[in-house]
């Protein structure tokens, strides 16, 4: 078998892996070196057989003067010389770089995905195409391996997989089929097709870190232990093998933590119960993929950040983190989640001034929140399966009803129970999040506490037996939303 055959055997295993479809319209990342015109010579060979639909996109960083423009122009020779359509996209990443205070590769990569993310987009594409190789897989274990990563690192590029832009709302599906290939091949294979690469001089720089490793690392590595490049890369085949069993875990896990109404991903909050059983480093796993559900990626997410929010959903409740991306993480008595710097996950209102409840009426407490009162028919149930309504005996009419926050030294006997306890041991037992219980609305009255609004009615104030008509009280917004999770949908009674 040739050695050009044998690339394109390689090339459409490493399609099939990477589950492209008949057909589809591929955005290759086309720079003009030998890995890329490998990649495009070769789809370009298999088009017919895939029926695929072909775009040459040519990223003109401008970080080499005289020469970006020079390699854009051979890239388009290229192109033409293959029948591939081309496009060329101009991006600043010197200028980028200095005003975000990133490094030249970092910027280089951003901006890169973005501006091919752009191009799939507008031509419908199946996705992006990258000329990733054996030898760039070997490269990526090493570098995440000297920075001390985990699987995920270790397990290094996939054959496809969805790249999220951090700041943005971008998605690309990246699709790497090449990672079967030695850059020795792909050299070859374009000698054989009679194209010549250009030659991109930064690849020699040692000023990027990715190129020491390439330049002077992995050579050192290949000559102490032949064959250490395709070892490399098969552990991050076995890697990515075993990551796969962790994954489908911790879905498994966060799953069973996701269900119920007021849980989920799209809620940014979980039940605590349901997590806390597992292995600690379980629970590790599964709030990462919880904080990455939130955010839309774990950059900037450390090991430190992940051994404190194990320690916090593992410990007491009440508690809460900064982490970043402006993510608080908290710990609640049944649930844990996130929320951002402006969010706002209190169901009450901010707190208010001494208040006369208007009865019948509708008192005001500002941010849109209300309380209505009036006495009504006594209705055929007094469970109203609505943890922002109650009925309470209609003698508290007559009692100068009001509402206000709490206060130091509040007691009251909650429903159903002997003693009167604490307000604040209620709190606590109830799972009222310490971060809501100054707002918590509570209506009082000449006898004492009546309601401790979403949560639970006074015994001295419940329905008797020979009460025809009730006071019946509810916390609303103007338009009737539930306002958020009630303390009994936190856990409590």
């Amino acid at each position: 078998m040739s050695t050009g055959s044998k690339f394109l055997e390689k090339l459409n295993a490493g399609i099939r892996r990477a589950s492209v479809p008949n057909g589809a319209v591929l955005i290759v990342a086309f720079s003009g070196g030998p890995d890329s015109s490998a990649l495009l010579a070769g789809l370009s060979q298999l088009r017919d057989r895939w029926s695929f639909a072909l775009v040459g996109v040519h990223v003109n960083h401008k970080i080499r003067p005289g020469t970006s423009d020079r390699d854009q122009l051979a890239a388009q020779q290229i192109a033409g010389q293959l029948g591939v359509d081309f496009t060329a996209i101009t991006v600043e990443v010197p200028l980028v770089a200095k005003k975000n205070n990133v490094s030249i590769e970092s910027a280089a990569r951003q901006l890169r995905y973005e501006a091919l993310s752009r191009i799939a987009s507008q031509r419908s594409a199946h996705g992006v195409v990258t000329g990733h190789t054996r030898d760039d897989q070997a490269e990526t274990v090493l570098l995440h391996a000297g920075r001390g990563a985990g699987l995920k690192g270790i397990a290094g590029m996939r054959a496809r997989s969805t790249l999220r832009i951090p700041d943005s709302n971008i998605e690309v599906t990246v699709l790497r089929p090449m990672l079967g290939i030695s850059k020795l091949e792909c050299v070859k294979f374009c000698d054989q097709s009679g194209i010549q690469p250009v030659a991109d001089e930064s690849n020699n720089s040692r000023e990027y870190t990715r190129n020491r490793i390439r330049l002077d690392v992995l050579p050192q590595l290949n000559q102490a232990i032949p064959g250490s490049s395709e070892a490399l890369a098969r552990l991050a085949e076995n890697a990515a093998d075993d990551l796969a069993i962790v994954d489908w875990t911790v879905s498994r896990s966060l799953e069973q933590a996701s269900a119920g109404p007021a849980f989920g991903a799209g809620s940014g909050h979980y039940s605590r119960p349901d997590v806390v059983s597992l292995p600690r480093t379980l629970i590790a796993r599964v709030l990462m993929r919880a904080y990455e559900d939130y955010v839309g990626h774990s950059q900037d997410l450390e090991r430190s950040h992940i051994v404190s929010m194990v320690d916090h959903v593992t410990g007491r409740s009440g508690t809460s983190i900064d982490l970043p991306n402006g993510v608080t993480f908290i710990v609640d008595r049944d649930s844990f989640g996130f929320r951002s710097g402006t969010e706002d996950d209190c169901p009450y209102p901010n707190p208010f001034a001494l208040t006369e409840l208007k009865v019948p009426g509708t008192t005001r407490l500002g941010d849109g929140f209300s309380m209505t009162a009036e006495v009504v028919d006594r209705p055929a149930t007094l469970d109203p399966e609505n943890p922002w309504i109650t009925f309470a005996s209609p003698t508290i009419t007559q009692l100068s009803p009001r509402l206000r926050n709490r206060r130091n030294g509040d007691r009251f006997q909650p429903l159903g129970m002997e003693p009167q306890v604490k307000l604040q041991d209620y709190f606590v037992g109830a799972g009222v999040p310490e971060r809501w219980r100054d707002r918590v609305p509570i209506v009082e009255s000449d006898r004492g506490i009546v309601w401790v609004a979403g949560s639970r009615l006074a015994e001295w104030a419940k329905v008797r037996p020979d009460h025809k008509r009730v006071a019946r009280l509810e916390l609303t917004r103007p338009d009737s939303r539930t306002p958020g999770r009630s303390p009994s949908q936190q856990g409590g009674s």
